[in-house]
């Protein structure tokens, strides 16, 4: 029976004492000279700096794929952009169509 009485009384002690901390957090907190000084706003021409000459995304139009096949093979195929995306000099389309040996 004193075991009952004592969780109880614990619970009770715990919940006044949670209570009592709440209520002087919140009152040294009204009290503090720094809680309502006003913050001065950052600079705006520093965050707007990198993003002053952006330019959005734009969707090149659609066009039919018979026709853009075509183009390809009228200019050389695929080993044509093969050969402009390799720098001066390195002839990356020497006929062994990337076996090299094998």
């Amino acid at each position: 029976m004193l075991n009952v009485f004592y969780r109880h009384a614990a619970r009770l002690a715990h919940a006044l004492f949670f209570r009592l901390a709440t209520l002087l957090a919140c009152t040294s907190m009204m009290w503090m000279p720094g809680a309502h000084a006003v913050e001065a706003d950052p600079p705006k021409a520093a965050a707007a700096a990198p993003f002053e000459h952006y330019q959005g995304w734009r969707d090149d139009p659609l066009q039919d794929w018979r026709q853009a096949n075509e183009r390809v093979g009228e200019i050389g195929g695929w080993r044509t952009y093969l050969r402009e995306s390799q720098p001066a000099g390195n002839d990356a389309d020497q006929g062994h169509d990337g076996h090299h040996g094998h």
